[in-house]
């Protein structure tokens, strides 16, 4: 059976209504239709009660004057003549007004819509790029913003006037911009951020940010998604490859500084090679590995490296050029700062910087040196010349103290799992004449774990792993595990929670039923948490334990490396095993009297053993208490059991 053909109405509406759904402009063209329509329809109405002379045209225009403009109204004479006058107002207030208002403002609410959702193309130069949103993005942002010295000597290098920062995130919203806002160190200065959509691997939305014009490009890690087939390192290197397939296609000859992210370290060199620019690779889960690694062998490290590595307490590591110091050695210049302490030098050497740390104090500073000091900010770093040593005082150089090394089999305890555990156990094989047990509990199957692992040699001879597969977040399984039996635990952030808080949360309970256990034990292991938030570290204040911050440390590595490329040698060189490393020296080790003495006097002590004072861990009643860079002619109130925070070159 046949259906009855639409009737004309509804052919008529149905016509309408593809029209209207177009756009704009063909919105405006139907009520354009209407309007001429309806003009037409009341000229012809009136026709009959005019005067014969009145033509049509002008009928239609009397039409069209009642129905865009309410004030002929008035003018009208005779009931016919009002009432069709009458209808065509009340046609135009909803066809004429109505209709025009609110066409208007759907056109404009579309177009903020569509500027929100960041689809506008970028037109700029020497700008900064961050490729992706992650839970790095928000600190990479905030250290931009606090490093006005690095910005300024940036903005010196590429010519550039004012900061230009664009992100590119997959989705772009109030919620982004919100984010942004309530971080505290970036605030009101959000609006400075520009947002667009898109993904690093898509050529097109390189170009939407302006990729091959911008000065730095930063590509944060993100976070791995067990679901996904590619995992972030992936397209991190994918990204490479599409910035380089782009300056071949405009034929680009300089290509911007990059700053990347890997993962997974075997990764690293094919990320080099699919970059022909300037670049460096940031090894994260390596990083965070050696700096787990460097605590265990130094219990209160991560506290030196939580204040190094972040703006918030404000001690960081920077470079400088200083034309006045050619030809003095090291020994003459170090006086010569009162708020800053000299860690080396740095060179360029083919294209490459070379850092120098601890070096021999009668290295001769050539042309284009930078020394490398710790600062709480670039106003810091002042060179006062009138204290620069003409002579220099001898003192007596004694023998080389030697690092001590731990004997035996260490026991290590690891509760959770995540990218980093296996990084941390290839880190461990380096460090040679050195043996662990280490205890791995998690709920992630052995299966999983061994996938994980991967190219990392679990099967090590100095390295036995016992595998239990339990929630640690149980007290049973707390008290089973013989936490107390172990030198050193370690409580990695989950991977199995989607959210930081979750990951957080967990770790924290954990800490806390540990704590119960210990409270009875005899021994005291030495106790690190990695945390995801930083704001949970205030929680764990009250109690006895240690706190790193991963995607805090990765993102002042990623933003503070972007503005300087020097540094990325230095803290490559300040991670590795071996060479320059930063250790704990015992009052009692250094032979220095109690209980006073200025920095000025701790630094000259550490000098004769050739090595470099940066600061004071000092034991108090509230326990444990770093003083980085302190004043340098300020006395010390020192105890025996206070230690020196030493840089120290381990051969």
């Amino acid at each position: 059976m046949r259906l009855k053909r639409p009737r004309i109405r509804r052919k008529i509406l149905f016509t309408l209504e593809r029209q209207l759904v177009k756009g704009a402009q063909y919105q405006l063209l139907v009520v354009a239709a209407l309007i001429g329509m309806i003009s037409i329809i009341g000229g012809l109405l009136v026709i009959p009660t005019d005067t014969p002379s009145q033509s049509l045209g002008e009928a239609v225009w009397w039409a069209f004057l009642r129905l865009t403009d309410p004030g002929y109204l008035g003018d009208d004479e005779g009931n016919w003549r009002r009432f069709i006058s009458t209808l065509l107002t009340i046609a135009g207030y909803v066809i004429f007004l109505g209709s025009l208002v609110a066409i208007i403002t759907t056109w404009m609410n579309r177009k903020i819509r569509h500027l929100e959702q960041g689809l506008t193309p970028v037109t700029a130069n020497n700008h900064l790029v961050i490729l992706g949103w992650s839970n790095r993005t928000i600190h990479i942002a905030a250290e931009i913003f606090q490093s006005s010295g690095r910005l300024k000597r940036m903005f010196e290098k590429f010519n550039i006037k004012k900061l230009k920062l664009i992100v590119l995130s997959e989705e772009v919203g109030p919620f982004q911009m919100q984010e942004l806002k309530d971080n505290p160190m970036i605030g009101r200065r959000a609006h400075e951020i520009i947002l667009r959509t898109g993904v690093a691997i898509d050529r097109e939305h390189l170009r939407r940010v302006d990729a091959l014009n911008a000065a730095v490009i930063i590509i944060p890690s993100l976070a791995y998604d067990r679901k996904e087939l590619i995992n972030p390192d992936v397209e991190t290197i994918k990204c490479l490859l599409s910035l380089n397939a782009e300056a071949r296609q405009f034929n680009f000859t300089t290509l911007p500084y990059v700053i990347a992210e890997i993962q997974d370290d075997h990764k690293i060199n094919a990320a080099y090679r699919s970059y022909s620019g300037p670049l460096e690779i940031i090894g994260s889960n390596a990083i965070i590995s050696r700096l787990m690694a460097q605590n265990i062998r130094h219990p209160g490290l991560s506290q030196v490296y939580n204040e190094l590595l972040s703006q918030l307490v404000k001690n960081n590591i920077f470079t400088q050029e200083f034309p006045e110091t050619i030809n003095h050695p090291i020994w003459a210049v170090k006086k010569a700062f009162t708020k800053a302490i000299v860690l080396g030098i740095v060179r360029e050497e083919n294209d490459t910087f070379i850092p120098y740390l601890n070096t021999d104090e009668n290295e001769v500073l050539k042309e284009k040196d930078q020394l490398i000091l710790i600062a709480r900010n670039f106003s810091d770093l002042e060179l006062d010349m009138d204290l620069i040593e003409k002579d220099r005082v001898h003192l007596p150089k004694k023998k080389a103290l030697t690092v001590e090394e731990q004997t035996g089999v260490i026991r290590i305890l690891i509760l959770g799992w995540n990218e980093h555990v296996p990084s941390l156990i290839e880190e461990l094989t380096t460090y040679e004449d050195e043996s662990y047990y280490i205890r791995i509990v998690s709920l992630k199957p052995l299966q999983e774990r061994k996938k994980d692992f991967g190219m990392v040699n679990e099967e090590h001879e100095r390295i036995v792993i016992d595998h239990v597969v339990a929630d640690y977040i149980r007290e049973s399984v707390i008290k089973r595990i013989e936490a107390e039996t172990f030198e050193h635990i370690l409580m990695v952030s989950s991977d199995r929670m989607e959210e930081e808080e979750e990951a957080d949360a967990r770790t924290m309970v954990g800490f806390v039923l540990l704590e119960e256990v210990l409270e009875k034990s005899v021994k005291s292991p030495s106790i690190l948490l990695e945390l995801a938030d930083p704001s949970n570290e205030s929680l764990l204040k009250p109690f006895q334990s240690e706190v790193i911050i991963s995607p805090m440390i990765l993102s002042h590595l990623l933003a503070s490396i972007a503005m300087q490329r020097e540094l990325y040698s230095i803290y490559n060189e300040l991670f590795t095993v071996g060479g320059p490393e930063i250790i704990f020296r015992s009052i009692e080790e250094y032979g220095i009297k109690v209980p006073m003495a200025t920095f000025s006097e701790l630094e000259s002590q550490a000098s004769s053993y050739g090595e470099t004072a940066l600061g004071v861990f000092m034991q108090g009643e509230k326990g444990k208490r770093l003083v980085l860079n302190p004043l340098k002619d300020e006395s010390i109130n020192l105890s025996e059991i206070d230690s020196l925070v030493i840089l120290t070159t381990v051969y």
